[in-house]
């Protein structure tokens, strides 16, 4: 018998030809125009407000201004300090308020983009596509399963444009990715692994809130909206994914990502079937947080499986791995690669260990006799392919260029609220499943998550 762990000149072939596919990466190509400079006429422009200049918010708006045919004319934050943020990276005099009912109702403005806390996005959503606006949201979708179906009734009434702000659903990585699952680069796709971890204060959500936060110039009570209320709490604030009255904790904040990457390209159109997690409130516990540190879960979908493991306790690499019969495909940050598998023995089966000396010595006979090396030029090699974004890609700004596309041309939301309301439900399950104790089950009827 040839022993598994030892390397034998086809495999050593198989290995050293994969291993220098997957070192010539293709560069793949943007499928936006976004960062070309392409001039817009100016009855092109789309004008925006800007709803949260927060951590994430920030980012949003300098990437918004800086695609063409796009403005901000105005900015809401609850907190004073982000107005003169807001005036900051615009670089011009705009209308700031506390209030984003203005917004709303100024008929300069054709849309929103809005970086909330989660418990404030279903009113955003739903006051904007009624007031004929059209709104970019932050994800997760929901903070609550009820709420993704009033977003979606009021996306569909208003004939508005949503758009989740889960930036993979615009990714040309996870694009490729789709494309090689679809082709059958891997065979049959069964299982699926997203995983990420972080080690540090500020990946746990240890955010340190304005120096000069005070009730005097931030509207607390109506930040707290429907969450309880209760006093003026600065660490509440800055922190909100870390309480489960303002947020969803890692599913709402990391797997969300995950799990749009992995509906995307598996072409997923409902909740996942069934979910079930485990982790614990391990490390992080400042302040009286009420969220898992650390979190996995399985989900079941019609077909495959996809496993979820997120922690704060140990840095990790981002992965998300399709594993198929035909091998692998593997997305890390700005590459894809196909890591192939030919689904056949290359070496006799160990199982025949337990033969006779002379069984065992005919069969690994024959076997060589039918397995005999091709000469060469005949290999039949496995091609492993890398693929990556240019230099100075990004996402986001892919993500917020098709919003704007879709409400200067009318065109569909490339992720819209039905798309968003599945991922958040995911999200929604796994947290049922660990702060309930019981297996999560999607009651599509019913519109509601049962233990």
């Amino acid at each position: 018998m040839i022993p598994k762990n030892r390397l034998t000149r086809r495999d050593f072939i198989r290995t050293t030809a994969g291993a220098a596919a997957a070192a010539r990466a293709v560069m793949l190509e943007p499928a936006s125009f976004a960062a070309s400079g392409s001039r817009v006429p100016p009855s092109d422009t789309v004008r925006f407000g800007m709803v949260g200049i927060g951590m994430q918010g920030n980012g949003l708006l300098r990437t918004s201004i800086q695609l063409p045919g796009v403005e901000c004319v105005a900015a809401c934050d609850l907190y004073d300090g982000r107005h003169t943020l807001a005036k900051e990276i615009v670089g011009k005099p705009i209308l700031t308020t506390r209030r984003y009912q203005e917004l709303l109702e100024n008929k300069e403005i054709d849309c929103i983009v809005a970086a909330l806390p989660d418990h404030w996005h279903k009113q955003m959503v739903v006051d904007a596509c009624n007031a004929g606006k059209d709104i970019y949201c932050e994800k997760p979708m929901t903070h609550h399963v009820s709420e993704g179906f009033e977003m979606i009734a009021a996306e569909k009434k208003n004939n508005r444009i949503v758009q989740i702000g889960s930036q993979r659903r615009s990714s040309i990585v996870y694009a490729k990715a789709k494309e090689l699952v679809e082709q059958g680069a891997i065979g049959e796709l069964y299982l699926v692994e997203g995983t990420m971890g972080r080690n540090d204060p500020c990946g746990a959500w240890e955010y340190p809130p304005p120096p000069d936060l005070s009730p005097g110039n931030l509207d607390w009570d109506t930040w707290l909206g429907t969450a309880p209320k209760r006093e003026f709490d600065p660490i509440r604030f800055a922190r909100w994914r870390a309480y489960q009255d303002y947020g969803e904790g890692i599913p709402g904040d990391l797997y969300v990502h995950l799990l749009t990457g992995i509906h995307y390209i598996k072409g997923v159109t409902a909740p996942p079937e069934r979910a079930l997690a485990a982790g614990g409130q391990i490390r992080w516990k400042d302040h009286g947080r009420d969220v898992p540190d650390t979190l996995t879960t399985l989900f079941e979908y019609p077909g495959f499986r996809a496993m979820i493991r997120v922690t704060l306790n140990t840095e990790a690499p981002e992965a998300t791995r399709f594993m198929g019969t035909g091998g692998v495909i593997e997305i890390n940050y700005n590459t894809v690669t196909v890591l192939a598998q030919d689904e056949q023995e290359h070496n006799p089966c160990y199982y025949t260990a337990s033969y006779p000396a002379k069984m065992r010595a005919d069969y690994v006979a024959q076997w060589e006799a039918d397995h005999a090396p091709k000469p060469p030029g005949a290999q039949s090699i496995i091609p492993s392919k890398s693929f990556s974004t240019p230099a100075g890609y990004n996402e986001d700004r892919e993500h917020l260029w098709n919003f704007f596309q879709s409400v200067r041309t009318r065109r569909p939301s490339v992720e819209d609220a039905t798309f968003g309301n599945h991922t958040a439900i995911a999200c929604h399950m796994a947290n049922h499943s660990y702060f309930k104790k019981t297996i999560a089950v999607w009651d599509a009827a019913g519109k509601q998550i049962k233990g």
